[in-house]
């Protein structure tokens, strides 16, 4: 598979808004919920990328960082398998996120659960 994650200014030139989603942890949905993985960006200040979800029945937009990696060099979830860098956008997700001792969200887990038809989204760019 092709790795699937946008650079800003090309997430943008296809008309995409990041600054739609929160990454205010006070306003990221907790616990677990299904969430539909709407894009993803590579991340500027980091070694991670950026995940652009809307949750299912409340239809919150926000982001959450997967991060690198150390020994695999790998964007996983540390408890998952999940190739971040090819995996599917336009799906449903059932999602685990948590607020460690510091407020800090925490993306514990993702399971792709459906596939979602978005023909609007081409990564060849």
């Amino acid at each position: 598979m092709e790795r699937n994650v946008y650079t800003w200014h090309i997430a943008v030139e296809k008309g995409l808004n990041p600054s739609d989603y929160t990454y205010d942890p006070d306003l990221i949905p907790l616990g677990q919920f299904e969430a539909t993985l709407d894009f993803k960006i590579w991340s500027k200040k980091v070694m991670g990328i950026n995940c652009y979800f809307t949750e299912k029945n409340s239809g919150v937009k926000f982001q959450l960082t997967v991060y690198r990696q150390h020994g695999t060099k790998e964007y996983v979830i540390k408890e998952g398998g999940i190739d971040f860098t090819i995996s599917p956008v336009g799906c449903l997700y059932h999602l685990n996120v948590e607020e460690n001792l510091k407020g800090r969200i925490v993306f514990q887990n993702a399971i792709i659960l459906t596939k979602i038809e978005n023909s609007d989204l081409n990564f060849s760019d």
